[in-house]
């Protein structure tokens, strides 16, 4: 091999690296399902507890089970689409992806978790409170990671919201408006960013 052949090879080889760095993110149709669903869910779970909606109390599991399935059949079909395009193999994507995944384990099993110490020990319902403030954290770390490995350094922004609305949600622990808050402050850190990313996938 020529070193003109292999300057050739290693420059085509860096370019396919670049253009698969710089891949758009195509995570953005998942986000605006999540955040529109949990930013319904958790604005009408305020409504139930605060009696806005004068619905029994009991009407919390019903609403939790429906955003899970809801959400869940929604990412199947969202799924099937999102492999076709090209830029689904890429590092930035896999990186987001794995990194979204993961929460949503830690976020599971947190849950679990809360649920045995109610049922075997001396949990209470207010333990709950927890995971709100910890689905901010989480997404905070997701947001930052995906930017500190991807071409994507605006997501650092709604990172840092993520982060603030996780120290705000500590502090409204216990209080009836952190669920209003939280449903709020979801569009601000999942749909608002989801449609940006969306738009930029689109202006490829």
């Amino acid at each position: 091999m020529s070193n003109e052949q292999l300057i050739n090879d290693l420059n085509y080889a860096t370019d396919l690296a670049k253009s698969g760095q710089e891949a758009p993110l195509v995570g953005g149709p998942f986000g605006l399902m999540w955040g529109v669903l949990l930013s319904a869910t958790l604005t009408s779970h305020w409504a139930i507890v605060s009696g806005t909606f004068n619905l029994p109390l009991d009407n919390l599991w019903k609403l939790w089970i429906g955003f899970a399935v809801v959400g869940s059949i929604g990412s199947a079909i969202l799924g099937s689409k999102v492999k076709s395009k090209p830029a689904n193999t890429s590092t930035a994507n896999k990186v987001e992806q794995s990194v979204w995944q993961l929460f949503s384990v830690m976020l599971g099993t947190v849950w679990v978790g809360i649920v045995m110490s109610m049922i075997f020990g001396s949990g209470t319902p207010q333990l709950f409170d927890f995971i709100v403030a910890m689905g901010f954290g989480g997404q905070g770390l997701a947001y930052a990671h995906t930017a500190k490995m991807s071409h994507n350094k605006w997501l650092i922004y709604p990172g840092i919201a993520s982060f603030v609305a996780c120290a705000m949600s500590m502090a409204l622990h216990g209080h009836v408006e952190l669920y209003l808050f939280a449903g709020i402050t979801t569009v601000f850190t999942v749909v608002l960013p989801s449609l940006k990313t969306m738009g930029l996938e689109n202006a490829k």
